[in-house]
């Protein structure tokens, strides 16, 4: 039997380069051609594996089979590896190498305690019965590269039980995982509205329907679908992100055009914020006399966990990592993912992957100061490790770590450490204090 931590901490040095040298040559979605090769280098020369195949040209997919007889489960694990049109701050370290373009969500941790995590559980194939489902994934950041997976027809999606990412957090600390029940992350819609009115001399406007003052009223009535039309206990995000029209100071233009996102955690709400959108715009635009043409599109929909995998990520969490580094996130974030199309067929799991350095200055998400501390890297395959462990149900610690056992039947205790084995309780220890800080030193 395999002692996770011990081997965590073995390879973390390893994995840890790995993450720099991504981290210092990103690319961007679908382009990601290098990133996916040094990760599918990696899998060929250390995980024991049963299939591996590419997804498009830059995405991976590989399975790790257990060994003991039985029928078994199956659980995928996501790590997205595309990086960000943004120029990294010359003064972070590691930094880009790339003019423009930097790892400024955490993606090259992604793509590596995956492999890394991998690693070791195919170490354990003797130990469950069932299947690891390893998605590398490309295309993340324009919210394409999940179709890529539920498209492949070698990739039996009705075999899959459950899913679980893990995703860089800078708003907890790193070492920390964070969770929350019910939705984690919005829907992600875009809306197109052409305001057409009749244009002309800017010194005759009675002759003249404006387009720009109607999209201007229009601009201003769409906030009411927050503030007028959304029960205030719900979050929606409703922004105008672009408004075009007219090429000259004297002439009033033809049509304005529009875009913005709306965000919602719920299905009520988006539906409602579809209707109100359009319904709004074409009331506006007739009041001024002009027309609306609105274009909604359905992106990606809210990431919602089941309470049984939160409190699974929390139990792995506290067994793993220690209790007092499992955060239970305040507030969803109103951000999109794409990983939500499968999550949508799914049960499963987001965790917030804690990346803050404690102390140090905040860079967020999306930003040329973003950074991920490296001790985000051995808390991740943890997790990846325990989350796996917990679902197949197999042991993680060798004998000699375990301490004494607790053997009961009945319903979990999770008051209590204990996890459900068959039919025994056996209770695990929480990790030693400094057990991160080694993995990382």
């Amino acid at each position: 039997m395999i002692d996770v931590r011990k081997a965590v901490e073995e390879i973390t040095p390893e994995i840890t380069a790995m993450r720099n040298h991504i981290h210092e040559n990103p690319e961007l979605s679908m382009k990601e051609y290098n990133t996916c090769a040094l990760l599918e280098e990696y899998v060929k020369k250390n995980v024991a594996y049963d299939r591996l195949k590419r997804v498009g040209e830059t995405g991976l997919f590989f399975e790790i089979k257990g060994t003991k007889p039985g029928p078994g489960r199956t659980i995928v694990f996501r790590g997205d590896i595309d990086a960000l049109p943004i120029q990294e701050d010359p003064s972070m370290s590691p930094c880009s190498k790339v003019p423009g373009v930097m790892h400024a969500c955490g993606h090259d941790i992604h793509g590596t305690i995956n492999v890394g995590a991998a690693s070791i559980l195919s170490k354990c194939k003797d130990q469950f019965s069932g299947s690891l489902y390893f998605f590398i994934q490309p295309a993340e950041e324009i919210l394409q590269g999940a179709k890529l997976f539920l498209n492949d027809p070698e990739i039996d999606f009705d075999k899959i039980d459950a899913i679980t990412a893990l995703h860089c957090s800078p708003e907890i600390e790193a070492g920390t995982i964070g969770v929350r029940y019910g939705a984690i992350l919005a829907s992600a819609d875009e809306f197109h509205i052409t305001v057409n009115g009749v244009g002309g001399h800017g010194a005759h406007c009675h002759t003249v329907r404006d387009p720009i003052v109607a999209a201007s009223a229009i601009v201003t009535g769409l906030q009411t679908l927050v503030s007028r039309e959304t029960n205030p206990a719900n979050a929606v995000v409703v922004s105008v992100c672009t408004i075009h029209g007219g090429r000259a100071h004297n002439i009033v233009p033809d049509k304005v055009e529009i875009t913005g996102t709306v965000r919602t955690l719920n299905a009520a709400d988006r539906d409602r914020a579809e209707e109100s959108l359009k319904r709004v715009a074409a009331s506006i635009a007739e009041a001024y006399r002009v027309t609306a043409d609105v274009e909604y599109i359905r992106g990606v929909p809210p990431f919602v966990c089941e309470d049984e995998w939160v409190d699974r990520a929390i139990r792995v969490g506290e067994k793993m990592l220690g209790k007092e580094n499992v955060v239970m996130m305040p507030y969803a974030a109103m951000g999109g993912e794409d990983f939500a199309f499968i999550k949508e067929k799914k049960p499963g799991v987001f965790i917030r992957l804690g990346s803050h350095t404690p102390g140090g200055p905040y860079g967020s998400a999306h930003s040329p100061t973003y950074y991920s501390d490296p001790k985000s890297i051995p808390t991740g395959m943890l997790t990846i490790i325990g989350m796996a462990a917990d679902f197949l149900g197999f042991f993680y610690f060798p004998p000699s770590l375990m301490g004494p056992h607790r053997f009961r039947r009945g319903p979990i205790l999770k008051e209590h450490g204990l996890r459900y084995t068959k039919e025994v309780f056996i209770w695990y220890p929480s990790p030693p204090k400094n057990a991160l800080e080694n993995c990382a030193s």
